[in-house]
């Protein structure tokens, strides 16, 4: 009987995925007029039409300002097709005040697939999306996740998906804030598309509660285990009779 209950403990264990940082929370669109005045996190474009990759990264410099390229990335990115904040000034690092945030789990972030387009197969896979927290110029935590074959509604303009934090990360976030909410947030972002891109493809910072959606759908895995958690607990008080 006790080499059972190990075996099911193990199948539990091993039967669900790692869960992710950043969740996606669904489609959004916001027809016409695109992000309009929200804070434009990040515009990567890839340096030729022939390239299928791209990889940015934005950061505050600490004095009002951004940095971009390799020198604003978190560790695993590389940055380079960012548009220069320079040439390029809507993209931002902003204060979560300046949101309008006093919870972590309000953040979200809408990504617009400009491309690819008319290419009878219009997905992304989004490598790597990292949310940075910076108190100044110094980083002190980081969200991150992948999502393959996302269909996009290509066109600028057309917003496609709506990202957000996980329970776990957004209370990870809250206890860094401490209720500091002059912190900054920054996206890293690395991008590839079935064929070539030229993009520009941005991400936008939101206030979630401004959009009327409050609750990260949790996932599945949660629930599922809680029920093996809930099972194993009643098999081990059945055992113990």
């Amino acid at each position: 009987m006790i080499k059972r209950t190990v075996l099911v403990i193990i199948a539990v264990a091993s039967s669900y995925p790692a869960l992710a940082s950043i969740l996606l929370v669904g489609p959004e669109d916001i027809s016409g007029s695109g992000f309009g005045d929200l804070p434009r996190a990040l515009t990567i474009q890839s340096h030729g039409p022939s390239q299928r990759t791209e990889v940015g990264c934005i950061a505050p410099d600490g004095s009002g300002g951004l940095i971009a390229g390799s020198t604003a990335c978190a560790p695993g990115n590389s940055g380079g097709n960012e548009k220069s904040p320079a040439g390029f000034p809507k993209q931002s690092a902003p204060t979560l005040s300046s949101l309008g945030i006093t919870n972590a789990n309000q953040i979200g972030i809408l990504f617009d697939a400009v491309q690819p387009q008319n290419s009878g197969n219009n997905v992304v896979a989004i490598n790597d999306l990292t949310l940075k927290l910076y108190n100044g110029a110094t980083l002190i935590l980081t969200a991150s996740g992948a999502f393959s074959n996302l269909a996009t509604n290509p066109g600028n303009g057309n917003t496609d998906y709506l990202f957000a934090l996980d329970a776990a990360s957004a209370a990870a976030f809250n206890a860094a804030i401490g209720g500091n909410f002059g912190y900054r947030i920054a996206l890293d972002s690395a991008i590839s598309f079935p064929r070539q891109s030229a993009g520009p493809d941005s991400y936008a910072f939101v206030n979630r509660s401004a959009l009327g959606i409050q609750a990260v759908p949790e996932p599945v895995s949660f629930s599922l285990v809680a029920s093996g958690l809930i099972g194993l607990a009643l098999l081990r008080r059945q055992l113990a009779r």
